[in-house]
């Protein structure tokens, strides 16, 4: 499947969830990140949900991550349209909205990329292989192009993988595992 007609089909699927699976679904992604093994990470990139877009909520995931782990440093991305890249700051409780919609937190001193083990990742699907789908920009792939090959990639998905993208190209950067309410895929 290309890319653009996988975008379509899993934004059509996710915008036809209902409140009550959303909520049912957002459990069971819980669940599967409970069975993962946690105790490498230290700084956790993450994001913050999209809810206008039926995104997976990130926020419980990384809650129930904060208590697991009492020291752990939690980083959110702030996109630069301009220059087609993003940074990671330290979570706050402030947050701003961008041009897109979406959630970021404020300004300050950006976390440096090397210090991030593990990456929860938005996507809207991703192939048998770690191909992720995203809106298309590029932005977390140019992020991880530079990262060690030991940083975990975890992508958060309702829906499982389909069996290609035929279109990826030499600067999309797999995912390591991707979390779905149902199973944990690991490539």
């Amino acid at each position: 499947m290309l890319k653009s007609e996988a975008r379509t089909f899993f934004l059509k699927k996710r915008k036809s969830l209902s409140p009550q699976e959303l909520l049912k679904w957002d459990d069971l992604l819980l669940i599967q990140l409970q069975k993962m093994d946690w105790t490498q990470t230290h700084v956790l990139g993450s994001f913050l949900p999209m809810e206008h877009q039926n995104e997976p909520n990130s926020l419980l995931l990384t809650d129930y991550l904060s208590f697991l782990i009492p020291d752990l440093k939690l980083g959110y991305p702030i996109v630069d349209s301009t220059h087609h890249t993003m940074q990671f700051f330290p979570a706050t409780e402030n947050t701003t909205t961008n041009t897109w919609g979406i959630v970021e937190p404020i300004k300050s001193m950006p976390i440096n990329p090397s210090q991030i083990d593990t990456f929860l990742v938005p996507l809207l699907g991703f192939d048998v292989t770690g191909q992720r789908i995203g809106f298309g920009k590029g932005y977390y792939d140019k992020y991880f192009e530079n990262l060690a090959s030991s940083t975990l990639r975890i992508g958060i998905s309702y829906f499982e993988p389909i069996e290609a993208i035929i279109d990826t190209h030499q600067f999309d950067v797999p995912l390591t595992h991707c979390i779905t309410p149902w199973k944990i895929y690991e490539f």
